[in-house]
C-alpha cells in the first residue's frame, strides 16, 4: 500500500502532482500563489525543489546562477509547508542534497521525490530510504538496470514504499521521445505504483499515460507561461491544469474495474436488443420443429439462439402463432 498523507494510491484514482519546481523564481509570495492555484485546480499535491546550490552544483557550472537565483531557504520552505497545510493541500519537495533531505524529514513532509538526476545518486537515495517515508522516484536518463539499483537500494534499507515515474529528462520533452510503452514495462517489472513525470508542453501525453494505467501524473506548473525563468515556457498554467485534471477524472471513471459484466444501463437492453428463437409460421401441437419453421428475431424473450440445435426435431406441445417466441415449456 502506497499512501501520501491520507490518500491511498489506487488504480481507480490518478494522483496529480502540480510540480511548482523553480517556478516561484525564488519569491515566496509567488510560491504561495502557486499553492493556492494548485488547490483551486484540484491537484492532490504541490511539489517544489529544496536545495542549497553550493551543495549540488559547482560554482563554475553554467547553471549555478540559475539555481542560486531561484533558491528558497529552509525557513521559507517551512512557511510554505504550513501554508499548504492551512488550505488542505499536500506539500512535499525534491531534495537535491543530503542536508536538504534531512531538513525536509524534520519538516515531516509526507513523502520524498527523487529527481531523475539523482537516480544514480545512491548515497542520497540510501539516506532518504532510511527515513522510512514513501519515495516517488523519477526515471529520466536511466536504464532498467539503474532503476533496479535504486529500487534495491531502498529495499535494502527496509523501505518498500516506492512509486516509480517514467520520465524523459529533456526540457521540454518531445512527444516523439516519450516512449509511453515504458509504463507497461515498469508495471510488468515492479509491483509498485507507476506514473509519469511530464517535462513537456502537451497535455495529450498525460492523458495517454493515464489511459495506459499511470497512477501518478506530475506536471510542471506555472502561474503564467510568459514569466521569466527556465521552466515556465513548457509548464502548464492554471486553466490548462484545471482542464487536464478534469479530463483525468473522466478517464479514471472510464477505466472501471475491469470485470466484464453488463453495465447497469445495459441490463434493460438485454431483452430488447438481443434475439430469441421465434416461430416462422403458425405451428401446431404435435409437430416436430424443423429448421424452416423457426427464425431468430428480437426481442430475446424466448429460447436463446445458441440452443437452436437442441430444439430441432423436438415435438411442440402447444399451438404457437407465427412471430411468437418459443419457450422451453412449448416443447418436449
Amino acid at each position: 500500500m502506497f499512501k501520501i498523507d491520507s490518500t491511498i494510491l489506487t488504480e481507480k484514482n490518478t494522483y496529480v502532482i502540480a510540480e511548482g519546481g523553480l517556478n516561484h523564481n525564488g519569491d515566496i509570495n509567488i510560491a504561495k500563489k502557486l499553492i493556492d492555484s494548485a488547490k483551486e485546480c484540484g491537484a492532490n499535491a504541490i511539489k517544489f525543489q529544496t536545495y542549497k546550490t553550493e551543495n549540488f552544483v559547482r560554482e563554475t557550472n553554467q547553471y549555478f546562477d540559475v539555481f542560486k537565483n531561484a533558491e528558497l531557504n529552509f525557513e521559507q520552505f517551512e512557511e510554505l509547508k504550513n501554508y499548504s497545510k492551512s488550505i488542505g493541500l499536500t506539500f512535499f519537495s525534491t531534495p537535491f542534497d543530503i542536508e536538504s533531505a534531512e531538513f525536509l524529514n524534520q519538516l515531516e513532509i509526507p513523502c520524498f521525490k527523487i529527481a531523475s538526476s539523482d537516480l544514480t545518486n545512491l548515497p542520497l537515495i540510501t539516506k532518504i530510504a532510511k527515513m522510512q517515508k514513501p519515495m516517488i522516484i523519477s526515471s529520466g536518463l536511466s536504464t532498467m538496470n539503474e532503476i533496479n539499483d535504486a529500487v534495491n537500494c531502498c529495499l535494502f534499507e527496509g523501505n518498500n514504499q516506492i512509486a516509480l515515474l517514467h520520465c524523459v529528462a529533456n526540457y521540454p520533452a518531445q512527444p516523439n521521445e516519450v516512449n509511453m510503452n515504458v509504463i507497461n514495462t515498469l508495471k510488468k517489472t515492479f509491483d509498485f505504483p507507476i506514473g509519469y513525470s511530464d517535462n513537456g508542453e502537451s497535455s495529450l501525453v498525460d492523458i495517454v499515460a493515464v489511459s495506459m494505467g499511470a497512477n501518478i501524473i506530475e506536471k510542471h506548473f506555472t502561474l503564467d507561461k510568459k514569466m521569466s525563468g527556465p521552466d515556465h515556457g513548457f509548464s502548464i498554467d492554471p486553466n490548462g491544469l484545471k482542464s487536464l485534471i478534469s479530463q483525468i477524472h473522466e478517464i479514471d471513471q472510464m477505466k472501471g474495474d475491469g470485470i466484464k459484466i453488463p453495465q447497469f444501463s445495459e441490463i434493460k437492453n438485454r431483452l430488447t436488443i438481443r434475439k430469441s428463437i421465434t416461430a416462422k409460421r403458425d405451428l401446431q401441437q404435435g409437430e416436430k420443429i424443423q429448421e424452416d419453421d423457426i427464425a431468430i428475431k428480437r426481442p430475446a424473450d424466448g429460447i436463446e439462439p445458441k440452443y437452436i440445435t437442441m430444439i430441432l426435431g423436438k415435438t411442440i406441445n402447444t399451438n404457437i402463432k407465427k412471430d411468437s417466441p418459443i419457450f422451453w415449456s412449448n416443447i418436449s
